[in-house]
């Protein structure tokens, strides 16, 4: 298997400061009962910063509401519900030019299926996890260059929006489970990765590179030249 895993730091000219850097916030909810979100936050915190964003962690969803000024948000939330008004304010964030990625049970909450183009149905038929392929569509940046790889994960049945792109997919009796997909959402890009449940996803090479990958695509880092 080849997965061009090495972390791309941005080299930032002499004298540059933070303040000059992009900004992420990492934003988890709900509880940690069936979702590690406690492993999910140090490990995009390590993912981001290698990436070239200053990092923020916010735990629960009101830091929506303020005025952030966040080029990327990543959410993972676990059982937990958006309110109205943060919804509202996440998707005029990313309408006037953030990034949004989203990760794995974040699709739980229905009401955010017109910003991130997904939702969760169920897990499907049991068994609830298994270890399947992960397949790869070679002709999109985040995923260009990647093997198809296998996991131990859990399972999610999701249903897409018109428009998405699924770029990640496993096989199932039933035909295909799409594991990952990008849209444009105004002038912002968002991205829902499907993976990330427990540890054994976060020490996947390949899902750490397409996190990474995710990150620079929603927010354009290198448009803005980091």
């Amino acid at each position: 298997m080849r997965t061009p895993d090495t972390p791309v730091r941005p080299e930032h000219p002499a004298g540059r400061t933070d303040a000059t850097r992009p900004t992420a916030l990492v934003v988890l909810g709900g509880d940690d009962v069936y979702e590690d979100l406690f492993t999910a936050a140090s490990e995009l915190r390590a993912l981001l910063t290698d990436e070239g964003f200053v990092t923020r962690t916010a735990l629960g969803t009101g830091r929506l509401e303020t005025g952030h000024g966040a080029a990327l948000i990543v959410l993972y939330t676990a059982a937990g519900r958006f309110t109205a008004d943060q919804r509202a304010a996440l998707a005029d964030a990313v309408r006037r030019g953030a990034g949004l990625v989203a990760l794995h049970s974040t699709t739980v909450d229905a009401a955010l299926f017109d910003l991130i183009g997904s939702r969760y149905v169920s897990h499907g038929p049991p068994p609830h996890e298994s270890r399947f392929t992960v397949t790869l569509d070679g002709d999109h940046e985040l995923t260009a260059g990647i093997d198809p790889f296998e996991l131990t994960h859990e399972h999610y049945h999701v249903a897409t929006a018109p428009g998405v792109r699924v770029l990640a997919r496993r096989a199932t009796r039933d035909g295909t489970e799409p594991l990952l997909h990008v849209r444009e959402f105004g002038d912002g890009r968002v991205c829902y990765l499907q993976l990330g449940h427990d540890m054994r996803a976060w020490g996947e090479p390949a899902v750490r590179l397409l996190v990474r990958r995710a990150a620079r695509w929603a927010s354009r880092l290198d448009a803005r030249g980091n």
